[in-house]
């Protein structure tokens, strides 16, 4: 026997921190504009590796695309929690060419030599872990909307 959560009345205790009882979760415009936030954030800390690890020209203007797609997807995301679902995705992307970035794929070796190449690195493997942490929250206000949205009470 099988039993479906969604189905069942809430029944669980409520939460309580101290004498506050804990009823109530951020709707998704609310929880969405927050993953907004973090996402412009992180755009800033992607102009900070474009200054403290120089690039040449081509590699800075890509990078400097993606602070302007990232920054795109921040603003969409900011009252429209059905782009959560795009900032998931490039995130995602984001992290995985982070990732490869540090490891040094195709002689892309970040950050120059010795240990200078370490820190770049680093910072790249921090980015692609936050990225990561992006994602997760991306997926739980999709999460969130899709609930909202089935029980009708939108906000």
């Amino acid at each position: 026997m099988t039993t479906n959560l969604a189905d069942t009345p809430a029944t669980w205790p409520v939460p309580r921190i101290g004498a506050t009882v804990l009823t109530r979760v951020p709707g998704p415009v609310v929880y969405a504009r927050i993953v907004a936030v973090l996402a412009a954030g992180l755009a800033l800390v992607h102009v900070w590796v474009m200054v403290e690890f120089p690039h040449g020209p081509w590699v800075g203007a890509v990078l400097g695309a993606m602070v302007l797609l990232c920054l795109k997807c921040a603003h969409r995301a900011w009252g429209n929690p059905a782009a959560l679902l795009e900032l998931l995705a490039m995130s995602a992307l984001m992290a995985l060419a982070h990732t490869f970035m540090a490891l040094g794929v195709h002689g892309h070796r970040h950050g120059g030599e010795g240990p200078v190449a370490t820190a770049g690195s680093g910072a790249m493997l921090g980015i692609a872990a936050v990225e990561l942490v992006l994602v997760m929250l991306c997926g739980i206000g999709v999460r969130l909307a899709a609930n909202r949205s089935a029980a009708g009470t939108g906000r």
